[in-house]
């Protein structure tokens, strides 16, 4: 075993070393309507250099489409983002973040909105994470 493997390993998570998703989310969100072409949402992440997008219903989000999901488009010949969106793994501003990892695993993503009811209010993602646990 090498030092970090140690290091590691050797101290359990506390709620101080768990802090809140409230703590690690963007607030500061783009969002998309899944009859939005493709070509609209590639070009809506590169401006605002963000690899997720909310689907929105109005004030609901109802899917989550990434970067890879988009590329999916291009053997698919997916034309709106309907077509290549997921359902959006989601949790709540005071779920720790062991929680927002957990979800991300058991959804296969590296993304989760954050929602408030039924208000989006934030998103994580796994670069989120693992900011936080470098910082510790």
């Amino acid at each position: 075993m090498t030092d970090h493997e140690v290091r590691l390993a050797a101290r359990p998570e506390t709620a101080d070393d768990d802090p809140l998703v409230r703590t690690l989310m963007t607030r500061r969100l783009l969002g998309i309507v899944s009859g939005a072409p493709i070509p609209v949402a590639l070009q809506l992440m590169a401006d605002g250099v963000v690899r997720h997008l909310p689907v929105m219903d109005g004030d609901r989000c109802v899917a989550l489409v990434g970067e890879t999901d988009l590329l999916k488009s291009l053997v698919r010949r997916a034309l709106t983002v309907a077509d290549v969106c997921r359902p959006a793994p989601a949790v709540r501003p005071g779920d720790r973040r062991s929680t927002a990892a957990q979800v991300m695993a058991a959804a296969a993503t590296d993304a989760v909105v954050v929602v408030d009811g039924d208000r989006l209010v934030g998103i994580v993602t796994a670069t989120d994470l693992v900011r936080s646990l470098a910082a510790r």
